[in-house]
This record gives C-alpha cells, structure tokens and sequence, in this order.
C-alpha cells in the first residue's frame, strides 16, 4: 500500500489549568475554535491546529520546540505581555533573520515568538558575499 506524503497537523501543550491557558493564548491573538471546559481545547493557526489538553501532571519549563512566527513588531509585543504579567525566559534576541524570545505559558510549557525581517537577512547574505569575495 503506498502512503502519501505526510503532514504535521496538530500540536498538543498539556495544561494544567485548562481555561487560565485558552486565556493565554488568546492574548496572543490565536484564533479560537473552541473550548470544552476541562476537557479540551483548540486553536486555528491557519496552517496547522493547535490544542491544548489538561492534565493534572505539574509541567514546569519544559522545551516544546515550537516557534510562533508572529508578522507584528515583537519588541512592542513584549513589552506589553510583560506588562500583562507573562512570562519570559530571556529578553528579544535580535538576529540577522528575525527577533526571537522564549516564553513560558501558564502551563510551564516554553515556546518561542519569532518575528522575521527578511529585509534584514537579505542585507546580511548582500554583506557576507561582499566580504567573501574581498577575501
């Protein structure tokens, strides 16, 4: 029997405090779908599907491995989810590719936010052909 090509279709955080998590997500502008009280939780994020799934297991700090690219200033976007109290577990990176920042959902779960500037990257490929060919 041949297969065809597969496809990454959902990604599941364990939450310990189901409703506290859908919060935190909304706060990112994820889109909801919808919210089972205490059972389940779904977000569409365009591409793929994101649920949130409860536990009564304690997480803390566990590295999910996820990137969120989000297309807003993230610099600005930081300031404001500090404000409101999220967690972050470093300040912005800021990279030839994009700005990056690690956050801990309520969940103990980290991801990280990821804005890329393409413009930037292009200017440093521009730059490092240049040096490249000086050399």
């Amino acid at each position: 029997m041949e297969h065809g090509p597969i496809k990454l279709g959902m990604v599941i955080l364990m939450q310990p405090d189901l409703a506290k998590a859908v919060e935190f997500y909304k706060k990112l502008n994820m889109k909801q779908k919808f919210h089972l009280e205490g059972k389940w939780a779904e977000f569409d994020l365009g591409c793929i599907k994101f649920g949130l799934c409860p536990t009564e297991q304690t997480q803390d700090s566990i590295r999910t491995g996820l990137v969120f690219e989000i297309f807003e200033d993230l610099i600005a976007l930081h300031k404001k989810l500090q404000d409101e109290g999220v967690i972050f577990v470093n300040e912005p990176v800021i990279a030839p590719h994009g700005v990056m920042v690690g956050v801990k959902d309520p969940g103990g779960n980290v991801f990280d936010l990821y804005q890329p500037t393409p413009e930037k990257f292009k200017e440093f490929i521009e730059k490092t052909k240049e040096q490249e060919a000086q050399k």
